[in-house]
């Protein structure tokens, strides 16, 4: 069924996914991970394509940017540092900032404040 990934983007998992009725079928995230990793994706893009695909309905474009500093004011006056990365990623999407910029963003700041390693 279908054709393999050939560009690593999120319209391509969406285009895979849509080919095996990943949301009509009510397939859950590992599944989806599955259908993309048969079809040549990595473990990591699967996990964040599935994801993204299940979570976000394929949207992964911003409506607005923001500088990195623009992100350390906005979740320092979330107490960020005392909240789980999820709860601050989706706090920044709920300003308007795509999936993928907030968890940039949140991973960035984390390391910034010495909560993670490189």
């Amino acid at each position: 069924m279908g054709r393999l990934i050939q560009r690593f983007s999120q319209d391509e998992y969406n285009r895979v996914l849509d080919e095996h009725s990943a949301k009509s079928r009510g397939l859950s995230q590992t599944a989806c991970e599955s259908i993309l990793v048969n079809n040549s994706a990595s473990y990591e893009q699967a996990k964040n394509g599935a994801y993204v695909y299940l979570h976000h309905d394929g949207n992964v474009k911003g409506a607005i940017r923001g500088s990195r500093e623009k992100y350390t004011e906005l979740l320092n006056s979330f107490m960020a540092t005392q909240k789980s990365p999820q709860d601050c990623i989706r706090y920044l999407e709920s300003l308007g900032f795509s999936y993928g910029q907030a968890k940039t963003a949140v991973y960035n700041y984390r390391l910034d404040k010495g909560l993670i390693r490189r």
